[in-house]
């Protein structure tokens, strides 16, 4: 769907929609990263015209590591995030939402994997709940919202370049 990902330069600042995965088992909650980042993020990807964040979600997780049996349980969260990535200042919408993946996965079976989709480089990890406030998680704000996830809707604006 890349060619529909809802990614725009204005001016000289990046806008775009991601949606995000929280896929929390045995206490710990599943990550991912490029093989040369240094932060984790959440699972997901990029929002396509037209396409929903729950199809997000559902889609990159079947994409990128095979799960084809996970569930939506709820929305969890809107953030507006601001930062800068590769010397670029960024403009970034995130839907997260809670999902459920089978008890017999075969993710959870795994503390640190590759993903499978061609030419991405992605790893997959799972951080104990314990260790998430000491991990080099982005954004920031992802932290204490899965050290407390409430059951009604949150909208969060976090700012990391002070604009």
């Amino acid at each position: 769907m890349e060619g529909n990902d809802i990614r725009l330069m204005i001016g000289n600042i990046k806008f775009s929609a991601r949606a995000v995965a929280v896929i929390k088992k045995n206490d710990k909650i599943l990550f991912q990263k490029r093989k040369n980042d240094q932060n984790w993020a959440l699972p997901g990807g990029a929002i396509g015209t037209m396409e929903t964040g729950a199809e997000v979600v559902l889609r990159e997780l079947a994409e990128e590591t095979g799960e084809t049996e996970a569930i939506v349980k709820r929305p969890l969260w809107f953030a507006e995030y601001f930062f800068t990535f590769n010397e670029k200042t960024q403009h970034q919408y995130i839907l997260g939402y809670l999902v459920d993946i089978p008890d017999d996965s075969k993710l959870i079976h795994n503390s640190e994997f590759d993903g499978i989709e061609e030419g991405k480089n992605i790893i997959y990890k799972w951080i104990d709940i314990k260790n998430i406030k000491k991990s080099p998680i982005k954004p920031e704000f992802v932290k204490d919202k899965l050290l407390s996830i409430k059951k009604e809707y949150e909208f969060i604006t976090e700012n990391e370049i002070g604009y």
